[in-house]
């Protein structure tokens, strides 16, 4: 059975999401609908505030007016598929000009970590994702929270990301 699209932070707002890896059913409040074939006249017509969608689908986005997008842009990766990096962060912050939050989802749709407000890695949110030990943070997190989290950049890599988003 697959899982629902989780939404990185309270009030979920009118998000679009455009892979087919979640339940499908549509959420009561319809603020989450799927749109399994990518972006499109159906998913302009429903005016998301936030997109969800895989590394590829965004690029694609790049330079696509999207004025109802407010809210946040949400990469869908799966376990060991490339990871975002600092290019396509940068490269996204400058064509939608919204908070990115990283998700890895596993085959039935469960998420299996995220990135939070904080943006200081991806808390782990369920077992079955490979990590090295090494690479696991056991400090809470500035968000709060006291799960582990991998991919917690260093300082040099935080005031260059907040150097490139001032601009």
């Amino acid at each position: 059975m697959r899982e629902p699209f989780v939404y990185p932070v309270s009030p979920v707002p009118r998000t679009a999401v455009l892979v087919d890896w979640f339940r499908s059913a549509v959420l009561s409040s319809q603020s989450i609908r799927m749109f399994p074939q990518g972006w499109g006249a159906e998913a302009a017509q429903f005016e998301p505030a936030a997109i969800a969608a895989t590394i590829e689908q965004l690029r694609t986005l790049c330079g696509v007016p999207i004025p109802s997008l407010t809210h946040a842009v949400i990469v869908l990766e799966r376990p060991g598929t490339p990871r975002l990096t600092e290019a396509n962060r940068t490269l996204f912050w400058h064509n939608f000009r919204v908070p990115l939050f990283e998700q890895i989802i596993g085959p039935s749709g469960l998420l299996l970590a995220a990135e939070c407000q904080a943006h200081e890695g991806l808390h782990i949110e369920a077992q079955g994702l490979q990590i090295a030990q090494d690479g696991i943070h056991t400090k809470p997190c500035p968000c709060g929270r006291e799960t582990p989290r991998f991919g917690v950049r260093s300082v040099a890599e935080i005031e260059r990301r907040a150097a490139a988003y001032a601009r």
